[in-house]
């Protein structure tokens, strides 16, 4: 069954379609590892995850606010006339799609390797203001266009311009992972109704993070393939049986570094509750309960940093706490050692720090071969 295994993988997820550092991400394949039959495999399991994540609301502590109320607020702090002309942009709508190879190796009956590889896809469209007169002006919004060359839409208000555009896709390998799964306890090794799985990983610099515009500005740290940083990484997972019913509690940690190109992530932790019903031998609904925390960003070089031209641009706008909901569907493939698991995860709760855009919704899907 390799083979068709991996034809399988290739022929449902090669459709190429588009994600940042933000409200994710790392957490949810490492959870999705730790709920899924990849880590059950005797020998070796390989899954491949695919997320989409759209985002277009925006808001302010747990406030939603319009990209227009935004703008309205900055350029009503600009000079009627500025001498140089002024800018600022906002996210209109963010896209973020990611797939992740995964794969584990049973060392031992109690240790498992787990290894990731990413590959990112980010797009964006945004919002800009425009304010100034001659020279200057002119000069502020042909450099802007440079940046993100996709110009459908304008209007102009007095003195502002308004302008609806489109930043170029930005594409990549993103950081891998590796990780150590040890089984702290079980009470059998086939198939347990307890089991607690601690977990210890390093997130390494793969993805590509200076990433630019073709006017040379970096392209926004948050829309970077990769981070630049080496983080350590802590999960503890807990499962127990009551069948037909299985319950799971995952916690995640990560511990964010300095990037080499100055930029730091907040760190993340993550807990996710988890409760499924095996219903048949093939089908098995559940639903999760998402808690995620994101501390504050620090631009150390401020090489990424233009609070006064861009909404997302601006460490003091990052960082934020969410709950969301997702109900799943496990569908196993009879006679094989492969799943495929589907969710769709609704935000029930976000209070940003700052002003942000936020997740309206996550579409994830995997397939998963136990070996």
């Amino acid at each position: 069954m390799k083979i068709p295994a991996i034809a399988l993988l290739f022929l449902v997820f090669t459709c190429k379609t588009i994600y940042a550092h933000g409200e994710c991400c790392l957490s949810r394949s490492l959870a999705e590892a730790t709920i899924s039959g990849v880590t059950l495999a005797p020998n070796f399991g390989l899954s491949l995850q695919y997320e989409y994540t759209n985002m277009e609301t925006i808001r302010e502590g747990s406030q939603s606010r319009s990209p227009d109320s935004v703008l309205d607020d900055v350029a009503a702090t600009w000079p009627e006339i500025p001498e140089n002309g002024k800018d600022f942009s906002v996210p209109t709508r963010m896209i973020m799609q990611k797939y992740t190879l995964l794969g584990t190796y049973s060392a031992t009956r109690r240790l498992q390797l787990l290894a990731t590889v990413p590959y990112v896809i980010n797009d964006m469209d945004m919002r800009m203001v425009t304010r100034g007169e001659g020279s200057g002006h002119h000069h502020a919004v042909q450099r802007d266009r440079q940046s993100y060359p996709r110009l459908f839409a304008a209007n102009a208000t007095g003195n502002d311009i308004r302008m609806d555009m489109e930043m170029d896709t930005v594409e990549g390998l993103g950081d891998m992972t590796l990780m150590g799964l040890y089984t702290l306890y079980t009470d059998k090794p086939d198939l347990p109704a307890k089991k607690v799985t601690l977990g210890l990983g390093i997130k390494t610099p793969t993805g590509k993070n200076d990433e630019e515009f073709d006017s040379g500005g970096l392209v926004h740290a948050a829309m970077q393939p990769g981070t630049g940083s080496w983080d350590p990484l802590f999960l503890a997972n807990y499962m127990h049986a009551f069948h037909p019913m299985i319950f799971q509690a995952n916690l995640f940690y990560q511990m964010t570094t300095e990037g080499d190109e100055g930029y730091e992530f907040g760190d993340k932790v993550s807990l996710d509750l988890i409760a499924r019903y095996q219903a048949t031998k093939q089908i098995s609904p559940g639903l999760e309960l998402n808690l995620f925390y994101s501390g504050q960003d620090r631009d150390h070089d401020d090489r990424f940093s233009r609070p006064d031209e861009s909404l997302i641009d601006n460490p003091d706008n990052t960082g934020i706490t969410s709950v969301s909901i997702t109900p799943s569907l496990q569908i196993r493939i009879p006679k094989t050692g492969g799943s495929i698991d589907l969710k769709f995860q609704q935000p029930l709760y976000q209070h940003a720090r700052g002003i942000q855009q936020v997740v309206d919704w996550r579409a994830m899907a995997s397939i998963v071969w136990a070996f």
